[in-house]
């Protein structure tokens, strides 16, 4: 799928779902409730990489449990996160507005339906290898890796900085 880079030159801030895309959606329970997920490091470090190029990450994820992604956030230093059943781009609009940006200026990672309203609204769209058919026939890029497996850092490296991370 050939994609114009040129697209990407007024990205302001990258948005990502959590469940199918930083991780592989696999959910993870303990006897006492608890949950947990694995994430992928080089995708975090994809995700500190972006301030350096003026670009924010934030989180929108229709999950339940807060804490285990908010823990995440706060590693990667992002500044921006919402886990709760709020429509996407009604949350997003928001940040926007506050941020004092367009939805032109917005990319996101996303995976499932739950993701086309911000998707067909936004500047550029792209989801994992894995994601369902839906969201790959709307996106502008289906890329290579699956969610949980690098999908971030690809994205990232080869569309959104000026070279891949070496450093």
């Amino acid at each position: 799928m050939f994609v114009d880079r040129s697209k990407m030159k007024d990205i302001k801030l990258l948005i990502l779902d959590v469940d199918g895309v930083m991780t592989d959606a696999g959910m993870f329970f303990t006897e006492n409730g608890d949950q947990f997920k694995k994430y992928n490091a080089k995708d975090g470090m994809a995700i500190m990489a972006l301030p350096k190029v003026g670009i924010e990450a934030g989180i929108i994820s229709s999950g339940y449990k807060l804490e285990v992604v908010k823990a995440r956030a706060e590693l990667l230093n992002i500044k921006h996160l919402y886990v709760g059943q709020e429509p996407k781009l009604e949350i997003l609009n928001q940040w926007c507005e506050k941020l004092n940006i367009t939805l032109a200026e917005v990319a996101i990672i996303g995976d499932d339906i739950n993701d086309l309203s911000v998707m067909r609204a936004i500047g550029f769209s792209a989801c994992p290898a894995d994601a369902v058919l839906k969201v790959k026939e709307t996106v502008d890029l289906v890329l290579q890796t699956k969610g949980g497996d690098g999908c971030v850092r690809e994205f990232v490296d080869f569309y959104l900085l000026d070279e891949p991370l070496t450093k």
